[in-house]
C-alpha cells in the first residue's frame, strides 16, 4: 500500500466524501481503514445497548438462548471486559438515552461495574427519552451519560403522568452535574399536569448553566410554571437563541402572573427569537427582550381552541405583538406564520426595521390575507436591504385574494436589490383586465430566482409573461412552481422559454 495511506489526516478527510455503505467496504480492506471509519461508524449512536453488545459473549445476555433478558450481566465485568466497548465509544459524539424501569436496571449494572475510565468520553450531545416512571432514579446513574464534554442535552417526556418522577430525576442530574462546555438545552413534555413542579426544575438548570446559549421550550401540559422558566432564562447571560411554544394559547389565561415579567433587563443578548402562540403570550415575550442586537425572528401566531376569541379581539392583540418589533432596527429576518387573520395596517411597525433583508409571510387556510398596493410600496421603500421575500398568503387557494400582476411589478420596481422571491400570484387575463403587458426593462433590478409555488396563469397570457418577467428582472435566470398545481403546464413553458433566454 503506498505511504500516503498512512497518513491518517488524509485518509479521515477522503472518508468524510463518502456515504456510510462506502465506508463499510472501504473498512474491510485493511486494519488502517477500519480504525479511520470508526469515528464516522460511531459518531451518533441509536441507544447504548448498540455500545453495550461490545462486551464478551460470556458476560451479557444477548438472547433468549441465555434464559435472561437481553442486556442483562452474567457476571461483574473487570476493567478488560470494557477495552472493546471504550475502544469505540471514544468516537460517540451523540447518544439517545431511552428511560423506563426496564432501561434504568441496565444503566445501574452499568455503573455498578464502571471502568475506572469515563465510559463516553467525548460526548458533546444526549437525547433523554423519558418513556415512564423509574422508582429510585438517581443522579450517579443518569451521570454516565453526563462527561463534563457534553454541551447539548435535549430532554423529552412522552405522553403519560408517570413520567414525571423520571424528568425531575434527570433536570435534578442535570442541575448537580457541572458541564463547563453547556451552550444548549432544550425540553419537551406532552400531555400530563406536573403541578408547577416541571418548571421549577427547569429554572433550576438554567440557574446551574449560566453558559447556555440555545434554550428551546416546548412544555405542553397545564401547570408547568412557564413564568419561573421564562424568568431564569431572561437572565441567562450568554442566551442567543429562544425558542418557547405557548400550547394551545392558554399560557397567559393559566398563568396571569406572566404579565409581571419586568421590561428592563431581561434577554440582553438574544439574537434569534422563535415564539410560538397566542397574541397575549408574543406580545409579553417580545416586549420583555431587551436585546440591541436581534437578527431572527419568527412567530407563529395560532390560538388553537382559543380562535374565536381572538377572531373578535384580534384587532387589539395581534398589532401590539407586532409593536414590540419595530425596536429591533437591526432586525435582518422576519418571519410570519399566521393562524389568525391580520390587517395590513398591522405590519406598519415593521416599516421601521430598515436593515431586513428577509421577509417571509405564510397564512394558514382559516385567514387568507391580502397586501394592498400601497402596503408594498411602503415595504419597498423601508427595506431596500431586502434581499429575499416569500409572499405565501393562504393554504385555501379558493378562499385567497390574490396578488395580481399589477402588486407584481410593484414589487419589480419598489424591491430593486431582491434575489429570490417566492409570490402566489394571479396572471390570469380575467384577474388582470385593463393591464398593459407593454413594460419598461428595469435593468438594476437584481433578481434571479422567481418561484411562483401555486400562482395562477391561462394560455392568454402565458405567452406575455416571458417578455414581461424579462423587462421588470433582466438577471433572472430560474422560475419554478409546484408540480401538482393545476397550472403547472402552463408554467412549464415559461419556464424553459426563461430557461432559454439565461442561455443566449
Amino acid at each position: 500500500m503506498h505511504a500516503l495511506w498512512d497518513i491518517p489526516e488524509l485518509v479521515q478527510s477522503i472518508f468524510t466524501f463518502l456515504d456510510n455503505k462506502a465506508r463499510i467496504g472501504a473498512a474491510t480492506v485493511c486494519r488502517s481503514f477500519w480504525l479511520n471509519t470508526l469515528p464516522f461508524t460511531w459518531r451518533e449512536v441509536n441507544d447504548i445497548y448498540t455500545l453495550m453488545q461490545l462486551f464478551p459473549d460470556d458476560s451479557i445476555a444477548k438472547g433468549p438462548e441465555d434464559d435472561m433478558e437481553p442486556f442483562t450481566l452474567k457476571r461483574t465485568l473487570h476493567e478488560s471486559d470494557w477495552e472493546r466497548f471504550l475502544l469505540h465509544s471514544q468516537y460517540t459524539k451523540q447518544i439517545t438515552i431511552f428511560f423506563s424501569e426496564y432501561d434504568h436496571n441496565h444503566y445501574q449494572q452499568l455503573l455498578q461495574n464502571s471502568p475506572s475510565r469515563t465510559i463516553l468520553p467525548n460526548l458533546t450531545c444526549v437525547h433523554f427519552n423519558l418513556l415512564g416512571r423509574v422508582e429510585g432514579a438517581d443522579s450517579r446513574t443518569i451521570g454516565l451519560f453526563l462527561p463534563n464534554t457534553v454541551s447539548l442535552v435535549r430532554v423529552c417526556a412522552f405522553e403519560s403522568e408517570s413520567v414525571e418522577g423520571s424528568t425531575a430525576a434527570v433536570l435534578g442530574a442535570l442541575a448537580g452535574t457541572k458541564l463547563p462546555s453547556f451552550s444548549s438545552f432544550g425540553i419537551e413534555s406532552t400531555g400530563f399536569d406536573s403541578g408547577g413542579v416541571l418548571g421549577s426544575e427547569v429554572s433550576q438548570v438554567l440557574h446551574a448553566h449560566q453558559t447556555i446559549e440555545t434554550l428551546s421550550i416546548d412544555m405542553m401540559g397545564s401547570g408547568d410554571n412557564h413564568y419561573d422558566i421564562l424568568s431564569s432564562a431572561g437572565q441567562l447571560p450568554k442566551l442567543l437563541h429562544l425558542n418557547v411554544v405557548d400550547f394551545e394559547g392558554r399560557t397567559v389565561v393559566e398563568e396571569p402572573e406572566i404579565l409581571s415579567l419586568p421590561h428592563d433587563h431581561l434577554f440582553p443578548a438574544l439574537r434569534t427569537l422563535k415564539l410560538s402562540g397566542a397574541p397575549d403570550f408574543i406580545d409579553t415575550l417580545t416586549s420583555r427582550i431587551n436585546s440591541g442586537d436581534m437578527e431572527t425572528i419568527n412567530l407563529s401566531l395560532d390560538t388553537y381552541n382559543r380562535f374565536d376569541d381572538f377572531e373578535v379581539h384580534h384587532a387589539a392583540g395581534w398589532p401590539d405583538s407586532l409593536l414590540s418589533i419595530r425596536r429591533f432596527t437591526h432586525l435582518r429576518k422576519l418571519v410570519l406564520e399566521l393562524g389568525i387573520s391580520i390587517s395590513p395596517e398591522a405590519l406598519n411597525p415593521l416599516l421601521e426595521c430598515g436593515e431586513l433583508e428577509t421577509f417571509i409571510i405564510l397564512a394558514g387556510a382559516r385567514c387568507p390575507s391580502w397586501l394592498p398596493e400601497d402596503s408594498l410600496i411602503k415595504m419597498g421603500r423601508a427595506w431596500r436591504q431586502l434581499k429575499t421575500m416569500d409572499f405565501s398568503l393562504s393554504l385555501d387557494h379558493s378562499r385567497n385574494k390574490y396578488i395580481t400582476l399589477p402588486h407584481l411589478q410593484i414589487i419589480a420596481r419598489e424591491f430593486r436589490n431582491l434575489v429570490k422571491l417566492t409570490v402566489e400570484f394571479d396572471a390570469t387575463s380575467g384577474g388582470n383586465e385593463g393591464f398593459q403587458f407593454d413594460a419598461v426593462t428595469m435593468a438594476d433590478n437584481e433578481l434571479r430566482e422567481l418561484d411562483v409555488s401555486w400562482s395562477m396563469i391561462d394560455e392568454n397570457t402565458e405567452k406575455k409573461i416571458v417578455p414581461l418577467f424579462q423587462a421588470w428582472w433582466p438577471k433572472l435566470r430560474s422560475v419554478t412552481c409546484e408540480t401538482e398545481s393545476f397550472y403547472s403546464r402552463h408554467w412549464e413553458s415559461v419556464m424553459r422559454a426563461v430557461q432559454n433566454l439565461t442561455c443566449i
